[in-house]
């Protein structure tokens, strides 16, 4: 499909962690072949986070389009740092869409979701830099989200999950264990779900693979 976006304007800088082509390793879209943006910055400080998102590089808009035209899919995940935070989050939804892209993202929770984001998975943290309460959700976001997505470490208390109501809901409950102590955060999420069936485990496939 032609690009809607005028090739020759597209001069402006948005500062990005990395942009790359791979399979979505985690979440409903496990699997499937994505391009996956990552933002710098974030708003939150947990432990064990896998990404330096201190840093970042200045991708001019034509060079950003022209990777999105390297493969035939059209799935983009934005993860971070926190992309709702970032000031080109606008920027990049505008180029993903105009090259027919279906967006999806991976969000702390703490900031309004832009409604031109197709699929929302949200993963509250403890860690909020006492900015707010620990796991805290923004108002806005309860609704928005189509997959709720707990890290469960060795601190992690489980009741903070009643919160939600599970029963005929349509979104998707999911607890990842936190990878280094995989097997002893595992065995927790997996008693937990023996008596909370509404929730499931979500690995990160792409760990095993030893892909991005």
């Amino acid at each position: 499909m032609p690009s809607k976006n005028a090739d020759t304007k597209l001069e402006k800088s948005i500062q990005l962690n990395e942009v790359f082509w791979t399979l979505q390793g985690e979440g409903r879209w496990t699997g499937h072949r994505a391009l996956f943006v990552r933002f710098p910055f974030c708003n939150y400080d947990c432990p064990w986070c896998d990404t330096d998102y201190s840093s970042f590089e200045k991708w001019n808009e034509k060079n950003f389009v022209d990777m999105t035209r390297q493969e035939k899919a059209k799935l983009a995940v934005l993860t971070g740092g926190e992309p709702m935070a970032h000031k080109h989050l606008m920027d990049v939804i505008r180029l993903l869409k105009g090259e027919g892209f279906v967006i999806a993202c991976e969000t702390n929770g703490s900031l309004p979701v832009p409604k031109e984001v197709d699929w929302v998975t949200t993963s509250p943290k403890r860690y909020t830099q006492g900015k707010w309460e620990p796991y805290f959700i923004h108002p806005s976001v309860l609704n928005r989200t189509n997959e709720w997505k707990y890290v469960v470490d060795a601190d992690f208390d489980f009741n903070i999950l009643n919160r939600h109501h599970t029963k005929g809901s349509e979104q998707i409950f999911s607890l990842s264990p936190e990878y280094s102590e995989f097997e002893k955060n595992t065995h927790r999420i997996l008693e937990f779900i023996k008596e909370n069936p509404a929730w499931k485990l979500s690995l990160q496939t792409h760990k095993w693979l030893g892909i991005r």
